[in-house]
């Protein structure tokens, strides 16, 4: 004769509560083998623990209840294996979005702490910088940067762009004879991606690697020291190709003298 056990007694032998065995019976996973009629007391058997022990070790490797019941009604090793490789499946893909998310708080921390560690006094210097990417929206002379702000905004909303991940990383195209006259005249608006694309399109740019004459300017108050930047430029060593200008958010709410690093293109002359 089977030796019952009761709800409670169940739940302490597996370390769960007795409210789960009631969901458990609810879901129809796990039935008691015997209710008394009289006082509606729930028990169970030995048969049955090695049921509740394999659902439990299911539930361990991240599968769904609704799923446990399907693999147990239909019995077949077969079904389980596919649930254990759709799931393995799934947690790999959690487990790259979160190694994703770290690398994102990575370079965030670093982002901001940046400008730390630069002297806005210190005169140009030379930076070897890494290929980056990034999508860009003209500008017209003389726009109000909310509109050019706008204008990115709604060129990142385009379809064709949605795929694309982002850094909140923004910057700015600039005409080089307006920087060394002291004026920043900004050509297009961007926003660096995390990765390069696998299509073309004339919004998306490439920033070379190479060397890059970096400085510190408060662009949009049109501050730097251009006279430096001249005096190096006609030591006849590197002709300039380009210059961006990336901003360095130094608060959270106000953004007219926030810091830019400005960074010119350079190849060797010769």
């Amino acid at each position: 004769m089977n030796q019952y056990y009761s709800i409670g007694q169940t739940a302490k032998l597996f370390n769960i509560t007795v409210q789960t065995l009631r969901f458990y019976e609810k879901m129809g996973i796990v039935e008691p083998a015997h209710v008394n009629e009289n006082t509606g007391y729930r028990f169970y058997t030995q048969e049955q623990f090695h049921r509740i022990d394999r659902i439990h070790y299911l539930k361990s490797l991240g599968l769904q209840l609704k799923d446990i019941k399907n693999i147990m009604a239909e019995g077949q090793v077969n079904k389980l294996q596919y649930f254990l490789r759709k799931n393995l499946a799934s947690r790999e893909q959690d487990l790259n979005n979160l190694k994703e998310q770290i690398s994102d708080l990575k370079w965030y921390i670093e982002y901001f702490k940046y400008m730390d560690n630069v002297n806005p006094n210190s005169p140009p210097h030379v930076s070897r910088l890494e290929e980056r990417y990034i999508l860009k929206a003209p500008c017209n002379p003389d726009e109000p940067f909310a509109d050019i702000e706008l204008r990115l905004t709604k060129l990142r909303s385009l379809d064709e762009f949605k795929s694309l991940q982002y850094r909140r990383h923004y910057g700015f195209l600039i005409d080089f004879d307006d920087m060394i006259n002291q004026h920043f005249n900004p050509i297009a608006a961007y926003i660096f991606l995390k990765r390069k694309p696998d299509f073309d399109s004339p919004y998306i740019e490439t920033l070379p690697a190479g060397s890059y004459l970096c400085f510190t300017a408060q662009l949009r108050l049109d501050l730097w020291n251009s006279r430096e930047v001249k005096e190096f430029l006609e030591s006849g060593v590197y002709t300039p190709i380009f210059a961006v200008a990336n901003e360095y958010e130094d608060n959270l709410v106000e953004y007219t003298a926030t810091p830019y690093e400005v960074q010119i293109f350079l190849i060797p002359k010769g």
